[in-house]
């Protein structure tokens, strides 16, 4: 086992803040989008939001052609016959809409005394703001975000402690990190979790530390998160020779 792989997951991580982040340059190098079916065997694509039916979502997923070579570089990290599993990469305007809005309604029924304002702010917290503005992308509209997770080398995902799109606390990438007195299985899914992190900054990504499954290349999430001075990705959409996308 490669302890370098396994080694603890920062417990200092600056809380998130989108305002800052959305203020960071975007420098357009107008590199591609490349499907990521086509990546080694080591690399499964389950686009979840299309399986869940959302608006928008397509049966394949995209991304920048360097992060496509990332993840593969992350993949090779892996212990033998283990696989990155991704959910979810370039994501369109709608989809984005569908995935907000959800979100507000569902924390606007769990918090009836709430003011608009603070169901809009609880919102952000997990779920970038669907935005045209191209200066001002949501993350996933660029190309530049993946979520993903791990697969063993029996084909079942790596217990997280807490799952896919989860919006409690423990999604928080350090959460087991600080927490105190973790059970047995507490301590395999922080490690679980320091695999991940680990493989994945290593391949050049940086984390959004409010969820574990986030990782970002070129956006601004990432220049913000790496002290870039601009980010390389702004908006963009994938084209088809039959099909215009309209988003």
């Amino acid at each position: 086992m490669d302890q370098e792989l396994y080694q603890p997951i920062p417990k200092d991580i600056a809380t998130w803040e989108w305002s800052t982040t959305l203020t960071r340059p975007i420098t357009e190098n107008h590199e591609p989008l490349v499907p990521l079916g086509l990546l080694p065997e080591r690399i499964i694509v389950q686009p979840a939001y299309f399986i869940q039916g959302l608006s928008g979502a397509m049966s394949e997923l995209y991304a920048r052609k360097q992060v496509q070579k990332q993840l593969a570089y992350a993949a090779s990290l892996l212990p033998d016959n283990y696989h990155l599993v991704i959910f979810d990469a370039w994501r369109s305007v709608t989809t984005q809409a569908a995935l907000f809005h959800s979100l507000k309604r569902k924390i606007s029924r769990n918090n009836p005394d709430w003011t608009k304002q603070q169901v809009v702010d609880a919102t952000l917290t997990t779920v970038a703001a669907p935005s045209r503005d191209k200066y001002k992308p949501s993350p996933h509209n660029t190309g530049g975000a993946i979520d993903l997770t791990i697969a063993d080398d029996q084909g079942l995902m790596l217990d997280m402690a807490s799952p896919f799109d989860d919006f409690r606390e423990n999604a928080q990438t350090n959460y087991l990190e600080c927490k105190e007195n973790l059970t047995p299985a507490e301590v395999v899914a922080r490690d679980n979790r320091r695999l991940l992190y680990n493989i994945m900054h290593k391949a050049g990504f940086t984390n959004l530390i409010n969820e574990w499954w986030h990782f970002d290349y070129g956006n601004q999430n990432w220049a913000q998160c790496d002290a870039h001075p601009e980010a390389l990705y702004g908006a963009i959409k994938p084209t088809f020779p039959w099909v215009t996308i309209i988003d």
